[in-house]
């Protein structure tokens, strides 16, 4: 089967298009503030784990612990780039470069994806922008992440579960 033969979904309606962007802006505003009055800056990185999960892996519930993970550890080798860099420690950049050669064969080679995933080679690359890496507070950063995690997670897993119900509801009626 050709990809030109898979049917296109239809676009959502303007009423419908317009509901979600509604809940969109309400839940990416809660996010904001959550993340504000627990003075956390920066929150790109929630924001791109959001991006990533809801684009690459359609909110998939399933697939949230790998990108959260692959997040994590390619913000984790970024900052040992960044920690080696600013204390002059070319050995700890040298061993986050082989981190990061031999990250980049386990996503070719399909090894160990909870780790070595797209997440894991998009927040590496993110991560290590010299604008970032001038003086990020990486602590905040990986605190970002968890947050959106947990946020926009927990989100998606109960609205998950009330669809589900209802679905059960209609069908049982």
């Amino acid at each position: 089967m050709s990809a030109d033969s898979h049917t296109a979904t239809p676009p959502p309606s303007t009423g419908i298009a317009a509901a979600i962007t509604f809940a969109a802006v309400v839940l990416i505003a809660g996010f904001i503030a959550i993340g504000t009055a627990l003075h956390l800056q920066p929150l790109y990185a929630g924001f791109t784990l959001l991006w990533f999960w809801s684009s690459v892996d359609a909110s998939d519930i399933k697939k949230l612990p790998a990108a959260v993970i692959g997040a994590l550890a390619g913000t984790a080798t970024s900052y040992l780039v960044q920690y080696g860099t600013v204390t002059g420690n070319a050995a700890l950049v040298l061993l986050a470069l082989g981190i990061i050669v031999v990250a980049l064969f386990m996503v070719i080679a399909q090894r160990l994806p909870l780790v070595f995933n797209a997440s894991y080679m998009l927040f590496v690359t993110v991560m290590n922008a010299p604008l970032i890496q001038a003086g990020e507070s990486f602590a905040n950063v990986f605190a970002s992440i968890a947050l959106s995690a947990l946020y926009f997670g927990g989100i998606f897993f109960v609205g998950a579960k009330v669809m589900a119900s209802r679905a059960a509801r209609v069908a049982n009626a």
